[in-house]
């Protein structure tokens, strides 16, 4: 199946694209729900030079990134233990935080590009899931790019992302 991103969509490829080329520092998608965030997702890491490592708080979300990638023709990994997959070698991994944290071991290859879906959900503790897995990212990478997509970009008690 062929998709064809919406105007905004592209915008959003494309400004993120144009960000990476720019600066080091970390970027963020802000799309309403029910915008096509999975969308942008596959076509960012099919876009992506290196491996890209996206991440989602529940089985439920890294399974519909990974299908929208696949629908894009592509095949990728899943490293989910509720998805019952734990896959970790290819060019696109779609994980859930809870077990790439879990397995950090599994991840000792360079990746390019991490992903984070529902990025308003990453808190500020430095021993968080997610801080783990940036961590350990870093050091094999230290060039990692950062990327979060979010449809709320404002956290209670802690401002804007």
């Amino acid at each position: 199946m062929i998709f064809t991103l919406r105007p905004y969509q592209q915008e959003a490829v494309d400004a993120t694209l144009n960000h990476f080329r720019r600066h080091k520092t970390p970027a963020v998608i802000v799309l309403p729900t029910g915008a096509g965030k999975s969308l942008v997702i596959a076509e960012l890491a099919r876009l992506a030079r290196g491996r890209v490592l996206v991440l989602a708080h529940v089985k439920e979300l890294v399974a519909q990134n990974h299908a929208k990638y696949q629908a894009l023709g592509l095949e990728a990994d899943i490293f989910a233990a509720g998805l019952k997959r734990k896959e970790s070698h290819g060019k696109v991994v779609f994980g859930s935080v809870q077990s790439v944290a879990r397995n950090l071991d599994a991840f000792q290859g360079e990746f390019s590009l991490l992903i984070v879906d529902e990025c308003h959900r990453i808190g500020d503790d430095e021993e968080s899931q997610y801080q783990q897995i940036l961590t350990h990212l870093t050091k094999v990478n230290p060039h990692l790019r950062l990327l979060g997509l979010t449809a709320t970009p404002f956290r209670l008690g802690k401002g804007w992302i």
